[in-house]
């Protein structure tokens, strides 16, 4: 099989436990975690859309330790959360 072929078929490892978004995603009430989910789920280029490090200071505001890159991850479906499809940084 050629390296191409590989790398075509390679799956991001869905083992272990969730990142530190998904984690928190699960400890927030309802309404916080569909406003996160929301704020997350902004496709490229819509003009609501909330860079990373925008949502990552809000998030380090109300006292939880996340950082952009972990906001970038999740986004693009590069971390262990169990869900299916991209987010699309």
């Amino acid at each position: 099989m050629s390296l191409a072929k590989r790398l075509q078929e390679a799956r991001p490892s869905r083992t272990g436990l969730p990142c530190s978004i998904g984690v928190l995603l699960d400890s927030l009430n309802k309404s916080e975690a569909d406003a996160l989910l929301a704020a997350l789920q902004v496709p490229k280029g819509d003009p609501r859309r909330l860079s990373a490090r925008v949502i990552a200071e809000a998030l380090q505001q109300e006292g939880h330790d996340i950082g952009d890159r972990s906001v970038i991850n999740h986004r693009n479906g590069a971390c262990r959360c169990d869900y299916s499809g991209t987010i699309d940084s």
